[in-house]
């Protein structure tokens, strides 16, 4: 069953994520860059602690402290501590959400080693965001908003291996709706999508593979998708505007040539739930953190494209 939540508020909360990682600053990074437009108001959630040696201000706006009085972990690896501080900061943004005290929430990015270190029983985001919201089928898109560049996968988290056995008809044509509803959000009225092939060469007739003649030509069918399109011709097309959208099949085939084409600027967003949540598509950056620097674009997309989808 669906939860209820308030009517949304145009206050964005933005969690600390991994204090080890580069995602407090990321935030902040955000703010200053002018990311918020007029109307929607940042709260900064999490220890006062870790937004402070983040550099925190006052005018970049509000901390919802999260009072664990934890000792905030040093930057550069994942630690129990690390895993407590971004798990609670999460928890508390959910409980604005529920409360309508926020209508949606920028997520740094976290450490699944370190939710896992501190017993925190949800492996990413978008699992304990399903969950929250009770929308089972919820999806995560990510792209990179400056250049229109837009993909869904079809399986997450999940071992190489264990990706290309668990495709299936459903989870494929669930990934395809939630992408062409993400892009009709954004002002797109008929998504071009194209279908992502899982062998080289689109399995050349099942002699690379038969998943594409046994499932995914006849799905592509059916959706009225493009495709199967190989995975490196599709991405071509798509970066040329061919195509609106690409519907991926495991994790590594939408991200990297993502990130090969817009660097740090990515974005996951969580489509399918009944508020806003965006979050920059790389991780902790645990080796950037410990060398002090920082490539906020991704937390910048994050930021405009939550207020853009809260207006």
């Amino acid at each position: 069953m669906s939860a209820i939540f308030p009517r949304p508020s145009k206050i964005l909360a933005f969690t600390c994520g991994d204090p080890a990682g580069v995602g407090p600053r990321g935030a902040l990074a955000s703010l200053r860059a002018g990311a918020l437009p007029a109307g929607v108001t940042p709260v900064l959630v999490g220890e006062r602690s870790v937004w402070r040696r983040a550099g925190w201000r006052p005018s970049d706006g509000p901390i919802r402290d999260t009072g664990l009085v934890l000792s905030v972990p040093r930057p550069g690896r994942p630690t129990p501590a690390g895993g407590r501080l971004s798990a609670a900061s999460f928890e508390e943004a959910l409980s604005l959400i529920a409360r309508g005290l926020a209508g949606g929430v920028v997520t740094a990015p976290i450490s699944k080693t370190s939710w896992s270190q501190a017993g925190y029983p949800w492996r990413d985001h978008t699992a304990r965001l399903a969950d929250f919201a009770g929308k089972p089928d919820a999806q995560m898109v990510l792209g990179v908003p400056s250049r229109k560049l837009w993909c869904a996968i079809a399986t997450r988290h999940v071992p190489l291996k264990e990706a290309a056995r668990g495709l299936n008809a459903r989870s494929i044509a669930a990934c395809a709706r939630t992408l062409a509803e993400a892009l009709r959000a954004l002002g797109v009225g008929k998504p071009r999508l194209a279908l992502c092939a899982l062998n080289p060469h689109a399995g050349e007739g099942g002699l690379i593979g038969t998943e594409e003649r046994d499932l995914l030509v006849p799905l592509a069918r059916r959706l009225k998708l493009e495709g199967p399109i190989p995975a490196d011709s599709a991405w071509r097309l798509h970066a040329e505007g061919a195509y609106d959208g690409l519907v991926c099949l495991y994790h590594d085939q939408a991200l990297i040539p993502l990130k090969v084409m817009g660097g740090l600027a990515g974005v996951n967003w969580t489509v399918g739930i009944p508020f806003v949540r965006t979050s920059p598509a790389h991780g902790t950056a645990y080796d950037a953190a410990a060398a002090g620097t920082l490539d906020a674009s991704g937390a910048i997309e994050a930021a405009r494209l939550a207020s853009r989808l809260l207006a």
